[in-house]
């Protein structure tokens, strides 16, 4: 028998014994028996009324091992103290917290408590420093609240509406010298199957012709011809990379193999390799092996700048629970393309097929590169047949 039938327990006889004697203090003081656990319940059911949470963190997307300070304030406006209040809630292993009174690690969680202490219609404000050590996105949308139990007993437990959440970026690795340069005119000679178009510097018009993009019209020729002009722009001989990542299955039956940790360094290098093209300012596009949307394996467009490299980083960070597809299709899209690309495969896995896929992207004039993150550290393995593929690693 708990706390709270005890008390009806008590209240039934109070009442009983009022019913015969005719006593009124016996009526009242049994009815406070019934009474009691009926205001709990009432206060626990509308106690989120007047409980407020409000969690603040100085920092949303992070690198690994970056501390980010919370601020956790609880607001109570009601007339009701609450002392001896408790907030608890849940984290993922990997990240560790300072400033909680209490933290422990089990079943592959963090659990945090904080004890508060509020009075009536004031605020409490505590600060937490919590440190995320692995890539993905830390979700927070409820924090248990523990009030001081009317009854010694037991406790109530109340949830707590949050809305937080961080993103962790993969931690780049350490890349073997990789020179981008190879892609760049010789001289002023351009190659004609790198040939694109620098939007940067326009040389001149020409009419409009069909297919033409609707941003590239120049208005001003265009009403002083009376038709449609198409701005003509410099040549370049710099085009986009093609950057592809082979993600393996997360457990392989056959050879009794995981290879998550694999998996996050290939993840760890393709993070890498945006950093550094971000640096150099050039434009890729990514192909990952994995399915995306229904689709048969993840295809980013190719851009640059900024926004590009925020958009492939949270979408690495985001990366869990994925399925994988082969690499075949992949490459042999990428050899059907009729200009002739720069393509950087990032793989910890060089089986035949994957060389003879290279062999074929080679003698259809392909410049090609193999990142091999099988190790700890990536290597850059050598290719005769490319002049991207002739550099070292080391």
């Amino acid at each position: 028998m708990n706390t709270k039938q005890t008390f009806h327990v008590i209240g039934f006889l109070l009442l009983l014994f009022a019913l015969f004697s005719g006593s009124w203090f016996l009526w009242l003081f049994g009815g406070l028996f019934f009474f009691m656990p009926a205001a709990q319940n009432w206060w626990l059911a509308n106690m989120r009324r007047w409980v407020d949470l409000e969690w603040i963190a100085d920092q949303t997307r992070v690198m690994p091992g970056t501390p980010v300070q919370i601020t956790v304030r609880l607001h109570n406006r009601s007339w009701l103290p609450l002392p001896a209040t408790w907030l608890r809630l849940t984290l993922p292993e990997h990240v560790t917290v300072e400033g909680a009174d209490e933290v422990k690690v089990s079943n592959q969680r963090t659990a945090v408590r904080l004890r508060l202490d509020l009075p009536m219609r004031q605020s409490v404000e505590r600060i937490l420093t919590i440190t995320p050590h692995k890539r993905g996105v830390i979700w927070l949308t409820d924090v248990q609240s523990e009030t001081l139990p009317l009854f010694a007993e037991e406790g109530s437990s109340i949830p707590l509406k949050v809305s937080f959440s961080m993103l962790v970026y993969p931690l780049p690795l350490p890349l073997p010298p990789i020179s981008l340069a190879d892609t760049e005119p010789d001289g002023s000679r351009l190659s004609r199957q790198r040939r694109l178009e620098d939007v940067t510097f326009q040389r001149g018009v020409r009419p409009y012709v069909p297919g033409d993009r609707f941003k590239h019209i120049n208005w001003k020729a265009t009403a002083k011809t009376g038709s449609l002009a198409t701005r003509v722009f410099e040549h370049t001989a710099r085009p986009d990379w093609r950057v592809v990542g082979h993600i393996l299955p997360s457990y392989e039956p056959l050879q009794q193999r995981h290879n998550d940790a694999v998996n996050e360094r290939t993840i760890s290098c393709l993070a890498a390799l945006s950093v550094l093209f971000r640096k150099q300012s050039l434009g890729y596009e990514l192909f990952m092996s994995v399915k995306q949307r229904g689709r048969a394996h993840l295809h980013m467009p190719a851009g640059s700048g900024k926004n590009h490299h925020l958009h492939v980083m949270t979408q690495l960070a985001q990366m869990h629970h994925y399925i994988t597809t082969p690499i075949a299709p992949i490459l042999r899209r990428l050899e059907e393309s009729p200009s002739k690309e720069a393509i950087l495969l990032i793989t910890p896995r060089l089986d035949e097929d994957t060389e003879q896929a290279i062999d074929r992207l080679l003698r259809r004039g392909h410049k090609v590169a193999v990142l091999d993150v099988s190790g700890e550290q990536p290597v850059l393995r050598r290719n005769e047949a490319s002049r991207i593929g002739r550099l070292i690693a080391r």
